[in-house]
């Protein structure tokens, strides 16, 4: 087995390993701004990019600021609100800021639930059976890839271990990238119809929810753009 994906299996069993907090181990006492994100980096390890903090003191005062999730009581964030921030650091690359705040609209509206234990329990067991489902799916993958590169080793003088696995890896990734796509294409059409609904149409068109998206966006943009100076 290469190098290549030697590493790739050492995160996938990290992946394997990673389960987020139950409602009731979430820090029962309020905390402040700082002890929050560092509470919420620590929880989402996994999840975050060298290059790309997963959450940050800015990022929590816009979604504030945007009425995303309620202002802190005395600077201080309590159980709720960590709740909802792990599900927003971990959605916000995929779901818009939007359609977040939609949601969380949605449950403080809802008779359906009684507390937030129950939204973020939800949330939670999604995220662990989506999380195993892929996988399991990509280990299976995997292993085909595997069979067929000892095989063609035995038979090719100069085959490429490493330029194999990183073909195979590529096209694994292209293939959950793609029923990614299509899942959030029907998620985006859910979501669209729902905003429509429920938000007033100046609250459509505006302002702090969809300047963060933007932002995002052009932050990234830059990224890629300076990608080539670093090399």
């Amino acid at each position: 087995m290469g190098k290549t994906l030697d590493n790739f299996e050492k995160t996938i069993k990290e992946l394997e390993d990673f389960n987020l907090p139950e409602y009731k181990e979430l820090p029962d006492i309020a905390l402040y701004m700082e002890q929050v994100v560092g509470y919420i980096k620590e929880c989402l390890e996994q999840f975050s990019n060298k290059d790309d903090s997963i959450i940050t003191p800015f990022m929590v005062n816009n979604y504030v600021k945007a009425k995303i999730i309620n202002p802190p009581k005395d600077k201080k964030y309590n159980r709720d609100h960590i709740g909802y921030l792990i599900a927003i650091s971990m959605l916000k690359s995929v779901v818009s800021m939007r359609d977040i705040a939609v949601f969380i609209d949605l449950d403080r509206k809802s008779d359906l639930y009684t507390d937030k234990q129950n939204l973020y329990s939800f949330f939670k067991s999604i995220e662990n059976e989506s999380l195993k489902n892929v996988i399991h799916k990509v280990k299976t993958r995997t292993e085909v890839f595997k069979k067929a590169n000892n095989s063609k080793k035995n038979k090719k003088e100069n085959f490429s271990e490493d330029l194999y696995e990183q073909a195979n890896l590529a096209y694994i990734a292209l293939r959950l990238y793609t029923e990614s796509e299509c899942n959030k294409l029907i998620a985006d059409k859910i979501m669209s119809q729902l905003s429509n609904e429920m938000m007033p149409e100046k609250v459509l068109n505006e302002n702090d929810i969809i300047k963060i998206d933007k932002r995002k966006t052009l932050l990234e943009a830059k990224k890629l753009a300076d990608r080539n100076k670093k090399k």
